[in-house]
C-alpha cells in the first residue's frame, strides 16, 4: 500500500523537474512513511511513497525489470501474485524479489496492457515502457484504490491523491461547480468528477495509455448483471460461503501485524469469524462507538454486539469509545485527507483508523456486502416498484435541490444530468432482474465513494484496509444470483445469513442493519443547524452565494414547504453545508 505519482511531458525535449516530483511525492508521506523513490527518463518521471506490507526488505519502488526497459510505481496488493509468479517463471521470466510489484512488471512484459486481466487484487499503478515510449495506467476493477489525473500546459500528471497534483505549479486550484449539487444531493459524483476543475478520477476497471499528446482511456472490466438463473438457494449459499472464505484467506497475506474491524453487524462479523479460521493466534478485532450512543442505546449499541462476537470467537478485542467533540475536532483534518467535503461517517472512520495504527498495519473490513447482497432495504423500496427517478441513496434530493441559488441550478443542470446519469448506467446493466440492476448502480457510484472514504481515512494513518467481499470473482458471482435471494421480503442479505447460519450467533445474524456510528442528539442538531444557517446567510462565507438564503433557513427550521423534513435530514444537510465551507478553506478555494 503506497502513494504513487508521475509526470509525462508531451514535448520529449522538456525534462521532468525533480523538485516538482519530489513535492508531489512528499505531499503523500502519510501514504508511505517507510520509504520513497523516484525515477527519471528524459521527459517522464515516476514517484513513489512506500508502506511496507510484503517483502519489506526487497520491494522498493519505482521498480524495473532486469534490463531497465519497464518501470512501475504501484499502489495496492495483488493477492494471486504467488501463482502468477510461478506462471511467469515457467515462461522464462527471472525475479529479483518476493514482491507482488515485480510480478506486475513481468506480467506487463508477457501480456502487455492485457496484464490487468490476470491480477486479483486492489491496485493503481503507472508503468513506463521506455522502448514503446508508453505510459500505462490502471485501476482495479472495483475502484478500491484511487488514481487521479490531469492534463495541463503540455504535461500529463497522475497521482494517488489530488493534493499531489496540486503541488505542480501549472495546476490551477479551482472548483468544478457541477460537483456542488452532486455532493449535496447524492454525496457521490456522477461520472469521474472530483471537486476540482480539470482533475479527473481514472474510472474503476479502466486503463489509460499515453503515447504522444493525449490519453486513451479504455474499460477492461464490468460486472454482468444477470439474476435470471435459478439454482437452488442452498447451492448459492454454499458457493458464496466458499468464495468468501477463499477471499478472506488471500487477504490475510501480510508480513506486518493485521486485524479485522468488528462492528457487531452482519458484514464485519462474517469477515472476522471467517478470518479466525485461518490464523494461529487470536485475531485482533476493533470496534468504535461514541459515549453518548452507548448511554442512549445501551444493549443495542454496536459495542455490545461486537463484545458478543469477540467472546464467541475468542478474539483479541479492542474498543475505541470517543466523545462527540472528538468527531467534530477532526473534521477539518479529515476534509484535507478526503479532498472533498466529508459526509456524516467520515470523521468516525478517521478516528477509528487513527486508533488502529498503534496495533496493526493491515485491517479487514466488510465494505461491499450491502451493494452485492441487498443490504439497503430502506433504500430499495422504490426499486421494488420497478421505478427509479433519483439515486436510491439520496433521500430528500428534491427538497435539497430547492436550496440552490437558481442561477447555479440553471448552470449546473443537476436534475437533468442526474436523470441522464441514471439512464446511462441502467442501460449498461442488462437483464430482467430490476433489483440487481439497482444494485449495479450502487456498485458503480455509491460504493466508489465509500471505498474512496475508506482508502483515504485509513491511509491518512498509514493503515491498509482490505475488503474481502470485493474479490472480483465473488462480485461476478453475486450478480448471477436472483435478487429474491438477496432481499427476501423485508429480510435483507438473506443469502449471507443462510450461507453463514451455522457460523454466527443468532443474535448477530438476525440483527437489523445500522449505519456506521456518528454522534447525533437534539443538542447537536440544534448547533449544526445554527452554524450551517449562518454560513448560508453570510455574505463573506465561501458557500453563501451557492444557495437561496430564505429556502435554506426554511429547510433547516422545517418551515413552509419543508415541514415534513425529519431531524436526520436537517442534521445531514447542516453537516453538508459546513463540510462544503470547510473544504473551501482547507484547499484555499
Amino acid at each position: 500500500m503506497c502513494g504513487i505519482c508521475g509526470i509525462y511531458h508531451f514535448d520529449e525535449r522538456q525534462p521532468a523537474q525533480p523538485v516538482v516530483l519530489e513535492r508531489m511525492s512528499r505531499s503523500m508521506t502519510h501514504r508511505g512513511p517507510d520509504g520513497d523513490g523516484t525515477y527519471y527518463d528524459s521527459f517522464v518521471a515516476l514517484g513513489h511513497r512506500r508502506l511496507s506490507i510484503i517483502d519489506i526488505d526487497g520491494g522498493a519502488q519505482p521498480m524495473s525489470n532486469e534490463t531497465g526497459s519497464v518501470w512501475i510505481s504501484f499502489n495496492g496488493e495483488i493477492y494471486n501474485y504467488v501463482e502468477l509468479r510461478e506462471e511467469l517463471v515457467s515462461k522464462g521470466h527471472h525475479f529479483r524479489s518476493r514482491s507482488d510489484t515485480e510480478v506486475i512488471v513481468h506480467a506487463y512484459e508477457e501480456y502487455g496492457i492485457d496484464c490487468v486481466h490476470r491480477l486479483n487484487g486492489m491496485f493503481a499503478f503507472g508503468i513506463w515502457d521506455t522502448q514503446r515510449k508508453r505510459l500505462f495506467l490502471a485501476r482495479d476493477r472495483l475502484g478500491i484504490k484511487p488514481l487521479y489525473y490531469t492534463v495541463t500546459n503540455g504535461a500529463f500528471l497522475f497521482a494517488s491523491e489530488i493534493k499531489a497534483l496540486l503541488e505542480h505549479p501549472d495546476v490551477c486550484r479551482a472548483i468544478d461547480l457541477d460537483a456542488v449539487p452532486e455532493y449535496l444531493f447524492a454525496t457521490s459524483f456522477l461520472g469521474n468528477r472530483t471537486m476540482f476543475r480539470g482533475i479527473t478520477a481514472l474510472p474503476a476497471g479502466h486503463t489509460a495509455v499515453i503515447e504522444g499528446r493525449s490519453p486513451t482511456v479504455r474499460q477492461y472490466w464490468d460486472v454482468a448483471v444477470g439474476g435470471s438463473e435459478d439454482a437452488a438457494v442452498d447451492e448459492y449459499a454454499a458457493h458464496t460461503q466458499a468464495m468468501l472464505a477463499d477471499s478472506v484467506r488471500l487477504r490475510l497475506m501480510s508480513d506486518v501485524p493485521f486485524g479485522s474491524l468488528l462492528s457487531g453487524g452482519l458484514d464485519s462479523s462474517i469477515v472476522s469469524a471467517v478470518a479466525t479460521q485461518h490464523v494461529s493466534e487470536p485475531l485482533k478485532t476493533f470496534s468504535i462507538e461514541f459515549s453518548q450512543n452507548v448511554e442512549m442505546n445501551r444493549a443495542g449499541a454496536d459495542v455490545e454486539y461486537a463484545r458478543h462476537m469477540a467472546k464467541t470467537f475468542d478474539t483479541d478485542h479492542h474498543e475505541f469509545i470517543f466523545a462527540p467533540q472528538d468527531y467534530y475536532d477532526c473534521q477539518e483534518l479529515a476534509t484535507w485527507h478526503l479532498e472533498k467535503p466529508v459526509e456524516l461517517t467520515t470523521p468516525s472512520l478517521f478516528l477509528l483508523h487513527k486508533s488502529l495504527k498503534p496495533h496493526i498495519t493491515v485491517v479487514l473490513s466488510g465494505e461491499g456486502a450491502d451493494e452485492l447482497f441487498g443490504g439497503y432495504y430502506f433504500f430499495l423500496q422504490e426499486a421494488q416498484r420497478n421505478e427509479v427517478t433519483e439515486f436510491p441513496w439520496a433521500p430528500y434530493s428534491r427538497e435539497v435541490a430547492q436550496l440552490m441559488n437558481p442561477e447555479l441550478a440553471e448552470t449546473t443542470q443537476f436534475q437533468a444530468r442526474m436523470s441522464q446519469g441514471l439512464n446511462d448506467l441502467l442501460s449498461k446493466a442488462d437483464g430482467t432482474d430490476f433489483l440487481n440492476r439497482i444494485l449495479y448502480l450502487f456498485v458503480k457510484v455509491y460504493l466508489i465513494e465509500m471505498l474512496e472514504r475508506q482508502d483515504k481515512t485509513s491511509m491518512a494513518w498509514s493503515v491498509e484496509a482490505r475488503v474481502p467481499f470485493l474479490d472480483h470473482r465473488l462480485v461476478e458471482y453475486a450478480f448471477t444470483m436472483p435478487s429474491r435471494w438477496k432481499l427476501n421480503g423485508d429480510d435483507e442479505k438473506y443469502i449471507l445469513k443462510k450461507a453463514f447460519h451455522a457460523l454466527l450467533p443468532e443474535r448477530v445474524r438476525e440483527r437489523k442493519k445500522k449505519p456506521f456510528p456518528f454522534p447525533v442528539d437534539p443538542r447537536s442538531i440544534h448547533e449544526q443547524r445554527g452554524a450551517a444557517n449562518d454560513l448560508a446567510q453570510s455574505s463573506t462565507s465561501r458557500i453563501g452565494h451557492y444557495f437561496d438564503k430564505k429556502k435554506v433557513e426554511d429547510f433547516l427550521y422545517k418551515r413552509n414547504g419543508f415541514s415534513s423534513i425529519d431531524n436526520l435530514a436537517v442534521f445531514r444537510t447542516s453537516f453538508a453545508l459546513i463540510s462544503l465551507e470547510m473544504w473551501h478553506r482547507a484547499f484555499r478555494i
